[in-house]
């Protein structure tokens, strides 16, 4: 090969510049993530405070409510602090389009907050549509974590942002349970529809963390053990709430008992998205200390590298024999323009990042193909919310319904009833 073609060994470091570039902006969208979650959170925080407010005509949580906004809008500035800078001049920008377009979704909901604070203070909403306006905003935020999720290229940050984007929504049902248990109790009475939601609730909770807990590190898992220790207390509250039992306070009174104790739940929920969000970071900085560690060798260690090569059999080729057996046949590797010695170490080299690289590309297929089934889900769920008039809930027991009649995965279920739907559309075309 002529002198003037970049080396193998230049298209070694290119591979490992590029891996440390990508660690790079997965470090960055680590921070964006854990400050959507922190604005997340100042937003349930929002949405509770609203609900009681109008559930008590006025009477509650003004104060609470004017506090709720600020610390939004704090939380709101420093996300848009760590937004991907917009393509210049023609160029390509540092995000995907996909995460651009979520992007823009999530600005477009959060544009709409002022008016609904406007509204929910001036009492011009009722709770059930307040709320829903809340959730879409927070549905916004979160579809831009999930973009993040599914962009990621480091197994090990892979797992963690997939243990916190699980965690996140179980904290948003919970959140949603908070808001909806308050109205209820602030009414007086709970509706056979109001309890049904907060089972739905409920269960869709436990579905998250679940997922949370296979994909969570140990320190992150050790917090939620000790967050779910302590919620014996919101047991009897929720069984009055699930049960339309009758109670002997005041709706009021036991509306604020079951805010301030669902809010203490969430409040140790968040410390549990926190401690996961330093595994974040944590994990982003090994990957990226790991690489440049790769990258960088010393000119003598390399040597020595080379050295210690030249003195081992370089590589091996397996031939089957005519008598079946599998004769090994060993030789020495000269690529033009190297000398045999260092074209040992940098085989050796090249077959090491290959492997790590291949590695890695077979751990994050297992992971895209849960992401990717829960797409299926959310996706047939849709489907059957739309044909069937389901609730959310009705939607999910009928498709476990149909995995477990036909013994099969619920994934698959979803992708037939997908695949049936897409070919009456193409029929009807």
């Amino acid at each position: 090969m002529s002198g003037h073609y970049p080396s193998a060994l230049a298209y070694l470091l290119a591979s490992r510049q590029r891996e440390i570039a990508s660690l790079r902006s997965l470090l960055q969208s680590g921070r964006l993530t854990t400050e959507v979650s922190q604005l997340i959170h100042e937003i349930q925080r929002e949405r509770g405070a609203s609900n009681l407010w109008i559930c008590s005509a006025g009477q509650l949580f003004s104060d609470e409510l004017l506090h709720c906004g600020c610390r939004v809008t704090r939380s709101q500035k420093a996300v848009m602090a760590l937004l991907p800078a917009l393509p210049q001049d023609g160029q390509d920008g540092p995000a995907s389009s996909r995460l651009y377009s979520r992007i823009a979704t999530a600005l477009q909901a959060l544009g709409e907050l002022n008016t609904l604070r406007q509204q929910v203070r001036a009492l011009q909403l009722t709770h059930a549509v307040a709320m829903e306006q809340f959730n879409h905003i927070i549905r916004q935020l979160l579809n831009l974590v999930f973009e993040m999720v599914d962009t990621a290229s480091d197994p090990g940050v892979s797992r963690v942002l997939i243990a916190m984007f699980s965690f996140m929504q179980g904290k948003e049902l919970a959140g949603q349970e908070r808001a909806i248990g308050a109205a209820g109790f602030a009414c007086g009475h709970f509706t056979p529809t109001i309890s049904q939601q907060i089972v739905a609730l409920i269960d869709a909770q436990e579905r998250c963390f679940s997922h949370f807990a296979g994909f969570a590190d140990e320190e992150s898992l050790q917090r939620w053990q000790q967050v779910v220790q302590s919620e014996n207390k919101i047991e009897r509250l929720r069984r009055i709430a699930c049960t339309a039992a009758p109670t002997d306070e005041q709706g009021a009174a036991m509306a604020l008992r079951w805010h301030q104790s669902l809010t203490q739940r969430i409040d140790g929920l968040k410390t549990v998205e926190d401690c996961l969000a330093h595994a974040l970071m944590q994990r982003c900085r090994q990957s990226i200390a790991a690489a440049e560690a790769q990258r960088d060798i010393p000119p003598g260690d390399l040597q020595q590298q080379m050295q210690k090569s030249a003195s081992e059999p370089a590589w091996s080729v397996f031939v089957a024999g005519n008598d079946g057996r599998a004769p090994v046949l060993s030789g020495t590797l000269e690529p033009d323009g190297l000398t045999p010695q260092l074209g040992r170490s940098l085989l050796a080299l090249i077959q090491q990042q290959s492997q790590r690289l291949q590695d890695q590309d077979d751990e994050l297929a297992a992971m895209r193909s849960s992401i990717e089934d829960r797409k299926q889900i959310d996706r047939a769920k849709v489907l059957l919310m739309q044909h069937h008039g389901y609730s959310e809930e009705q939607a999910w027991q009928a498709l476990r319904k149909m995995a477990m009649n036909q013994n099969k995965r619920m994934a698959d279920i979803a992708s037939a009833l997908l695949a049936v739907a897409s070919a009456f559309v193409s029929q009807g075309n």
